[in-house]
């Protein structure tokens, strides 16, 4: 089976004997004695001489491993790209039509866009918060896998080959189970938040949430691929224990880990909701979380193991709030560092950037919420204050950034012809595109084929009589 994802997604077929195959989303392709040329081998990473031997340029078993899972990354960085696609696609539908949708208001002689309301803020901009952060992070992503693709052109050093591919591994198979889970979550929100019309078939909501559901189980199931970025980070761990070497990574993503303990030692300092309306707030928590969920979780490790669990077994039995956990705060810490320093970036057009900076904060205060358990437990935060500063200032940015967001949304969105959706087209004509739709599908116009039936030939009064 397919070592990093679902078994039978792709799986090795021991058929007959001389016979092999492969299966590959219900089809399967079959050989029978087929010899492969010595040059049309796939040996990038090892080898084998004309006397039958198996050769690799790496001395450690971990840095062979390391290069050879980059070759897993590429298609997971599409998946991310294929998931925030469905982001914007999402989010540019709904918000387009909670600023054209008016319903209710404070008199009875007027009615509002929906966007006005806070609860329609707080189900629909966080995902736009989302949609902008994962989108630099992808491109980012895409230009750290070129950097390896380099790497391994230019021949460098084997150690660095593989710390490139380990790292490269770690985030790709964590930023696939955020990204497609966001979109997964964010599409099903913007369908309800449409009401009616987002169950309509027309508007493609219901489409978009469709074609993304695969999405998540896509080279690899999401909840095993998290473990390939836990497995990651705990391994650094075990370095600093051993070797007593700094910690570093290629693309750096995991150098703040050397400032581990006293970033530990570190608590929540916003005074108000004011202060958490800046990214470096969330970032800092996040910093921290990263570190608590790591230490907790090669704590977990190891008491299974003294307990007499296998390497497997102590693996496999700390997962549930503990690696899998952590491996979601990291890639979210890494996709919100990322977008905070772009954010925050001089060469940022001044006019641009305190509306991209609401975006980053709101982005890593959302996120952030989502662990409040933890940061509670590790006496990260106390008492209540901390807990509706955050909340309060979500509300606040969703208010801040609600007649923005037409404009953030004309910027992602494709398209009118290709996005196809009548009540998010560009021109905010809702019920005109909606009627124009509706006229110009197949037979509209005509009567239904059983309408002779229950209008022609109508029943005569008292002719099915009781029988009793």
């Amino acid at each position: 089976p397919h070592p990093h994802g679902l078994p039978g997604v792709i799986s090795p077929w021991p058929g007959p004997q001389g016979l092999s195959g492969l299966f590959f989303n219900g089809l399967f392709a079959m050989f029978h004695n087929v010899k492969i040329p010595k040059e049309n081998l796939l040996n990038r990473t090892g080898t084998v001489t004309v006397d039958g031997v198996y050769t690799n340029p790496f001395k450690d078993l971990k840095d062979h491993f390391g290069a050879s899972l980059a070759a897993l990354s590429p298609a997971r960085i599409s998946v991310v790209q294929m998931s925030v696609a469905n982001l914007k696609l999402a989010l540019s539908i709904a918000i387009r039509f909670s600023a054209t949708r008016r319903q209710f208001g404070p008199t009875d002689d007027e009615e509002i866009p929906v966007l006005e309301y806070q609860m329609q803020q707080w189900r629909l901009l966080p995902y736009l918060a989302a949609t902008y952060a994962l989108d630099h992070f992808v491109k980012t992503l895409f230009m750290n896998f070129i950097e390896f693709k380099i790497s391994l052109v230019m021949k460098e050093k084997s150690r660095r080959k593989a710390e490139l591919g380990r790292e490269l591994h770690a985030l790709a198979a964590a930023g696939k189970p955020l990204a497609s889970w966001t979109a997964q979550q964010a599409a099903q929100e913007c369908r309800e938040a449409c009401g009616g019309h987002g169950y309509l078939s027309m508007n493609r909501l219901g489409d978009i949430r469709n074609e993304n559901d695969p999405n998540c189980t896509y080279e690899g199931d999401n909840n095993v691929l998290l473990q390939q970025t836990s497995n990651y980070l705990l391994s650094w761990v075990t370095v600093k224990h051993q070797d007593k070497a700094p910690i570093e990574s290629p693309f750096g993503t995991v150098n703040f880990l050397e400032d581990y303990h006293y970033i530990l030692s570190q608590k929540f300092i916003a005074s108000s909701a004011e202060d958490c309306m800046n990214s470096s707030v969330p970032l800092a928590a996040y910093k921290w979380l990263v570190c608590y969920l790591l230490q907790e979780s090669d704590l977990k490790v190891n008491q299974k193991k003294q307990s007499g669990c296998s390497d497997f077994e102590a693996r496999n039995n700390s997962q549930v709030y503990y690696c899998h956990s952590l491996a979601i705060a990291f890639i979210e810490h890494t996709v919100l560092q990322r977008y905070h320093d772009y954010t925050h970036d001089p060469t940022i057009p001044s006019t641009l950037q305190p509306v991209l900076k609401q975006l980053s904060a709101l982005y890593g205060l959302w996120s952030l919420s989502k662990h409040m358990a933890v940061l509670y437990q590790g006496g990260y935060i106390s008492g209540e204050e901390p807990a509706r500063f955050i909340q309060n200032a979500i509300l606040e940015l969703c208010s801040k950034l609600k007649d923005d967001a037409v404009a953030l949304v004309d910027v992602i969105a494709p398209p009118d012809f290709i996005l196809n959706s009548p009540i998010g087209r560009s021109d905010g004509e809702l019920y005109k595109n909606l009627w124009s739709t509706v006229l110009q599908g197949s037979k509209v116009l005509q009567r239904p084929s059983w309408w002779a039936e229950f209008c022609t030939n109508k029943p005569i009064v008292g002719r099915l009589r009781s029988r009793l």
